[in-house]
């Protein structure tokens, strides 16, 4: 670490323990070779009782934690010297930037600016889509009134999810890249094209758009609506299936509740094209269920169950695919996105490209598992996986 850390760290001690200015915190990203407790700690003044407290937010994938502390307790928690890798501290003034290069090296910027603290403490969402922004009134989210349609909650409640994993996810795209390129595949009503290329759009970056989707009446809404919402030139909407689109360069592939194999067309599209972020949420795993006609020994017990035997066989799919995706040059995890209660098709499978070259391990385990159950699952068919050797 350069030898500026333990002054820069100072001050980022004395920004956010200034009781008359401090306005919020930030802690962001990971150094190399450091673990953060969280993805991400907001931290923000609240006043419970009439005194003055620091709230603290751990987000960690889908589980966040907050918790309030005394502002001189501040200092005894460490978290600065977790390993992040982003700083920002916001005062009524200026703002003080922090980022931690690769090497160690510290580099720090100030800017004026005017912010205001907001010190009640309630349980209202931070949204990043307030219900009344023009692209969810044009995809139907909501009325014209600026409201939610009471039909449209668990669908808004998705988005709102959606887009705090993807806030997470591009960090690092946000910090080094002024232009986004992201394609959709298996769009169907683009309620997250929209959407993603709205909080692109908002934190000040030139967003290019690609939705994908075998209907043709699907296009057909979607070019409209980006007409209406003055986009057009932006986004793209195209009828074709996900194996046949071209082979094009893109920072960010999703895809949410594309029909079974269709999540596999969609992150071997995805992997093959290389990919830096994809995020994929799985929709009707029939794959496997029709390949298993016999549990193996050891756990045979389960399928004894109907239902017990199918979410087994619906996982073990999903954790093939993060395998693939470990193999094929992905940092890999799988996670709930939103709560069960709004939908049972919440789990997310997250891929971020790494440099890690030796896959063999991965492969081995991989290959492993497919013998036990006597599956070839299908992502593998789409990319040719036997042919990445494995070291024994």
């Amino acid at each position: 670490m350069s030898a500026e850390w333990p002054e820069i760290k100072e001050e980022i001690l004395r920004r956010i323990c200034d009781e008359g200015n401090f306005v919020r915190a930030v802690l962001s990203g990971r150094r190399r070779n450091f673990q953060p407790s969280a993805e991400r700690i907001d931290i923000k003044p609240v006043l419970l009782k009439e005194k003055l407290l620091l709230q603290l937010t751990w987000m960690d994938g889908n589980n966040n934690l907050t918790k309030n502390i005394h502002i001189h307790e501040f200092h005894k928690l460490t978290l600065l010297d977790e390993g992040f890798a982003n700083f920002l501290v916001e005062s009524r003034t200026e703002s003080f930037e922090v980022r931690i290069g690769k090497r160690g090296q510290v580099f720090s910027k100030v800017s004026r600016g005017e912010f205001t603290p907001k010190y009640e403490h309630d349980h209202s969402k931070n949204r990043i889509l307030e219900e009344g922004d023009p692209f969810l009134i044009a995809v139907g989210i909501s009325d014209l009134s600026g409201r939610v349609k009471p039909s449209m909650r668990d669908k808004y409640r998705q988005v709102e999810e959606f887009l705090k994993v993807l806030e997470r996810s591009a960090a690092q795209l946000l910090d080094s890249k002024s232009e986004i390129r992201m394609v959709d595949l298996g769009c169907g009503h683009a309620y997250l094209t929209f959407a993603a290329f709205r909080f692109f759009q908002l934190r000040g970056r030139q967003v290019n758009f690609v939705g994908v989707d075998i209907r043709e009446s699907s296009r057909t809404r979607n070019e409209s609506i980006a007409v209406e919402l003055g986009i057009a030139n932006n986004v793209t909407f195209l009828a074709s299936e996900i194996r046949d689109f071209s082979n094009e360069k893109f920072d960010i592939a999703i895809a949410l509740h594309a029909c079974d194999t269709a999540t596999d067309d969609a992150l071997a599209w995805s992997i093959n094209n290389e990919v830096e972020i994809i995020l994929a949420a799985p929709c009707c795993h029939h794959d496997l269920h029709r390949q298993v006609r016999e549990f193996p020994r050891d756990i045979g017990i389960i399928a004894q169950d109907g239902i017990l035997a199918t979410r087994q066989l619906d996982l073990l799919t999903d954790e093939l695919r993060a395998q693939i995706l470990r193999i094929s040059g992905y940092k890999s995890d799988v996670f709930e996105f939103i709560s069960g209660d709004h939908t049972a098709r919440n789990l997310m499978i997250r891929g971020v490209r790494s440099a890690k070259a030796d896959h063999a391990t991965e492969l081995r385990e991989y290959r492993h598992i497919c013998k036990v159950w006597g599956v070839a699952p299908a992502l593998e068919a789409r990319l040719k996986l036997g042919a990445i050797p494995a070291s024994d």
